[in-house]
């Protein structure tokens, strides 16, 4: 027995097994670091996600959130009124409220304050250093869209009774061009495909135009977007149709609907390359030039529907944007307020989620024969519940899916620069 011991005693301290025994006291202490570390690192990510969507940073531009705030808020509330009519069958005065009969333009506002705020970026790194880093700027937007993005679609696709081929458009950001299942990608399609575009078109252009004169570029396109709709219509005739036929046509390909986009993209250029257009003004000193925008947009839809709606948008909304921008008059502090960050932080979840929410709430909101769901007092309750529920996921996705990936970029972005720059 004392051999016996002795023996095994000789084999546990051998080299090899002291190598191996390290190794494995080595892992097990890796793997307790680790999770502590992920034990400490979750309510820290909490904790920065929600003093992101209540404090926000510097970084923000407080004008832009409001109007991004008012965009959702369009979105959502001529949805939920298309939702409550579908449920009881009827129709309501306030459906003629401009925040729900001109809802379906909410998208174009956001199209503009991409334009604005993607331009800006790219503009300024080109005036810094000459070069668009395309691979960057890439990493930085995919690191925003795609992982709450690519979430959604998972979740569609395990709710939905439809195909799993019915949604290969939404997973390769062309929904906008082929029938798919997730109801409003189409202009996160759009979205991505600009993003595809415009660094490649600044690349290109930068290396042919001086950058005081890349406006003529971008006011090209403005003026070539009604011909090819007019093109398109042409081809197709769909101006025979219904708005079904439309969709296709000219509501939802980036080519035909990309209006809003380039009006940004030349705000952005003004407030980069001539910065005092866009510079601090009192109130009625900021009225002439947003208001000479929004009245052009107005006499385009007017002039001809099919040709210049989205013309017509895109005007009224830069001028809404180029407003917003200048104020400094009373009405900032009305922008300012808070609550439109978390608006704004939380618009991009609330544009995606609101089509389930409404899916499923619209049924048990709304009943074709109950009295009090045909009120006007039936539909606000039904939409504060649903728009309640809307943020409510929204804030529990950006701080689950959101906000890491966000960290994350950061932190890549961070590294890449450290080593672009190392210290001296």
């Amino acid at each position: 027995m004392t051999q016996e011991f002795r023996g095994l005693s000789q084999a546990a301290h051998s080299p090899a097994a002291s190598r191996a025994a390290l190794t494995s006291g080595h892992s097990a202490a890796a793997r307790a670091a680790g999770s502590a570390r992920l034990r400490q690192s979750v309510p820290a990510t909490v904790s920065s996600a929600w003093r992101e969507l209540l404090h926000g940073s510097s970084a923000t531009i407080p004008a832009l959130d409001a109007l991004r705030s008012l965009a959702i808020l369009l979105v959502f509330s001529t949805h939920a009124y298309w939702s409550f009519s579908e449920q009881t069958k009827s129709a309501l005065a306030i459906g003629r409220f401009p925040l729900i009969f001109f809802g379906w333009t909410g998208v174009d506002l956001f199209f503009v304050l991409s334009g604005y705020l993607i331009g800006k970026q790219l503009w300024r790194e080109l005036q810094r250093t000459g070069d668009i880093r395309i691979g960057r700027f890439l990493l930085r937007r995919g690191l925003r869209i795609w992982p709450y993005y690519f979430a959604f679609c998972g979740l569609t696709i395990l709710l939905s009774q439809s195909p799993l081929a019915k949604f290969w458009p939404d997973l390769t950001f062309l929904s906008n061009y082929f029938s798919s299942g997730v109801s409003g990608g189409w202009s996160l399609s759009t979205e991505e495909q600009f993003y595809l575009f415009v660094p490649v078109l600044f690349f290109v252009v930068s290396r042919m135009v001086r950058l005081s004169r890349q406006w003529i570029v971008l006011l090209a396109l403005l003026l070539a977007l009604p011909v090819i709709r007019g093109i398109v219509l042409s081809l197709h005739g769909a101006h025979q149709h219904g708005a079904d036929d439309l969709y296709f046509v000219t509501f939802a390909p980036f080519h035909t609907h990309a209006d809003g986009l380039v009006a940004g993209l030349l705000l952005s250029w003004l407030s980069v390359v001539h910065p005092a257009t866009t510079g601090a003004r009192r109130f009625l000193g900021n009225i002439a030039a947003p208001a000479l925008l929004v009245t052009t947009g107005l006499i385009l839809r007017v002039a001809n529907q099919d040709l210049f709606a989205f013309s017509g948008l895109a005007a009224v909304y830069a001028g809404l944007t180029l407003f917003f921008l200048r104020d400094r008059s009373w009405f900032t502090r009305i922008t300012g307020a808070r609550v439109f960050h978390l608006g704004s932080r939380l618009s991009y979840a609330m544009y995606l989620n609101h089509f389930l929410v409404l899916a499923y709430l619209a049924p048990l909101l709304w009943h074709r024969n109950s009295g009090w769901s045909l009120t006007v007092w039936g539909f606000l309750g039904g939409y504060a519940v649903a728009l309640t529920l809307s943020v409510a996921a929204a804030a529990m996705t950006f701080t689950a899916i959101e906000w890491p990936f966000l960290q994350l970029r950061d932190h890549w972005l961070h590294r890449a620069a450290g080593a672009e720059h190392p210290a001296a």
